[in-house]
């Protein structure tokens, strides 16, 4: 979105916001279960009164996560004020939910979906009725080095000339940097490349654990479940309450399983929380499938839609698209400083701009890899399987 108004661009949602009493989450699915989790790890920091609807009969007589589940009808024979709706599962079923509420005529600004609530106006209400800036997720690369040479890397590994490892002073101070700038984040990851090749690896999540870990929600790490854990690093995960996103590659690297059951063995016995992080198929950002030159106007409407909810920060600055960052770092696509919030010269009077920056607005309206990316997944639907090797160059 191309900034009009900068520091107040949320004013009438955030207002709204303030206002409500009662959420209701739509849907037993998609982000119901995120948002339940995240609600409670906010606590008192939430106002709202919150409920659950499903059309499913068998899920109305069990109930979810101790809360009682309404029926769509008896939703909509309430008497409601102060109020909003959440449609938690994405795609057609999340558009089908949202049709239902406004042909029951609620209003559509009292309408959100799961994704957009969570990355968009749940900080937004946190400046707007707490002056605090709360983010939903940002990422921190140590080092692009990874053992893998994945051919369709969402960091563009295969294009990369020249790799690049950052020392850990570099990484504290844009750290720190960062939450001079930043109250309360859900989900801050150290990702790659591929962390456990990273020397300093174990101070560096020490250093964030011990100075910040009462900003931090979840702290969060990345490996590929190629990379053997040492006991070191267990005890250092477990301590400092990292959960890690395992990766499952072993049906396009079955030289991979022995490596991936031992790591998925030690974070069991080692009692560290993580996601047997599987899946099927992968998007395929680049190369560009088709080569048209977009105009200004369809350039800012595919960043819209995209909404690609990562940034990445690095040097003290944090940028509007994560991939846009690991394009510049690939060589593929020059970057400008507008497609970044410099946080080093950053002061209390810009958090409303902040917010703003990074729930998706900026100078341009969108960011110059947008000429070259397929987008993310909301606007993509272009898959491959994951963890393809591309040949290595010399």
């Amino acid at each position: 979105m191309r900034w009009k108004n900068p520091g107040h661009e949320y004013d009438n949602i955030g207002y709204l916001l303030k206002d409500a009493k009662d959420v209701f989450l739509w849907g037993i699915g998609g982000y119901a279960e995120e948002l339940l989790n995240l609600f409670t790890m906010l606590g008192d920091k939430i106002p709202w009164k919150i409920h659950l609807i499903d059309s499913n009969e068998e899920k109305q007589a069990k109930g979810y996560m101790g809360l009682q589940i309404l029926s769509p009808q008896s939703f909509f024979d309430l008497k409601k004020s102060d109020y909003f709706v959440i449609a938690c599962p994405e795609g057609q079923s999340g558009d089908e939910i949202q049709n239902i509420l406004k042909q029951h005529d609620i209003p559509s600004n009292l309408i959100f979906s799961g994704s957009y609530f969570l990355y968009s106006y749940l900080p937004i209400y946190f400046i707007y009725n707490r002056n605090m800036v709360f983010f939903t997720s940002e990422s921190i690369l140590c080092s692009t080095v990874c053992n893998l040479n994945c051919r369709d890397c969402l960091n563009f590994t295969p294009y990369i000339k020249k790799h690049c490892t950052d020392d850990l002073k570099s990484l504290e101070n844009d750290v720190d940097i960062f939450f001079n700038a930043v109250d309360l984040i859900y989900r801050f990851q150290i990702t790659g490349g591929e962390p456990l090749l990273y020397s300093n690896l174990i101070p560096f999540i020490q250093y964030i654990h011990n100075n910040y870990g009462k900003k931090i929600l979840r702290l969060e790490m990345v490996t590929n479940g190629t990379v053997k854990l040492s006991d070191e690093l267990c005890h250092t995960l477990k301590e400092c309450n990292v959960y890690v996103f395992l990766d499952d590659y072993r049906l396009s690297i079955p030289d991979s399983a022995e490596t991936y059951s031992n790591v998925r063995k030690k974070l069991d016995e080692s009692n560290i929380k993580y996601c047997d992080n599987f899946v099927e198929n992968w998007i395929c950002e680049y190369p560009p499938k088709d080569t048209k030159q977009l105009s200004t106007v369809e350039l800012q409407s595919k960043f819209i839609s995209c909404h690609n909810p990562w940034s990445t920060l690095r040097e003290g600055k944090i940028s509007a698209c994560n991939y846009a960052g690991y394009a510049a770092k690939a060589e593929i696509c020059m970057d400008e400083p507008n497609e970044y919030f410099d946080l080093n010269t950053y002061s209390t009077d810009q958090k409303k701009e902040l917010i703003e920056f990074r729930t998706g607005y900026n100078q341009k309206g969108y960011v110059n890899f947008c000429k070259v990316c397929r987008g993310w997944t909301s606007i993509n639907h272009e898959y491959t399987k994951p963890a393809i090797q591309a040949p290595r160059k010399k």
